[in-house]
């Protein structure tokens, strides 16, 4: 079931890979259309999420809800699901970001629920 939610976010116009993993940073689930590490990915997105949550609360920002990081050849974006979980959509440049976090935020439930 999770598969097939992941899979949804390949459907939108851009999007190469979807990934859930642990805050091990061990990769649960993942979708690739494209040349995408996931095993890197979930450990690097681990790590910049905790970093980023470190900085919030140093900071008293409150939780975090979402991560953007804008890159030359297009952004990933990083989301906490739960204090186990994160999800990391990666996505080529010219992507409209707001469709991502839309279909994130309306997804958000179903995917934790399917963990």
């Amino acid at each position: 079931m999770l598969r097939q939610i992941l899979g949804e976010f390949l459907k939108l116009d851009g999007v190469t890979a979807a990934v859930v993993a642990g805050r091990d940073g061990f990769v649960i689930e993942s979708v690739v259309a494209g040349d995408v590490d996931v095993e890197a990915l979930g450990a690097m997105a681990s790590t910049g999420m905790g970093t980023s949550e470190a900085m919030s609360d140093e900071l008293g920002k409150g939780e975090m809800n979402q991560m953007l990081i804008e890159l030359e050849n297009g952004p990933i974006l990083l989301s906490p699901l739960s204090e186990d979980e994160l999800i990391a959509i990666v996505a080529n440049a010219n992507v409209n970001v707001g469709r991502i976090r839309y279909e994130l935020k309306k997804n958000r439930d179903r995917i934790t629920a399917a963990l």
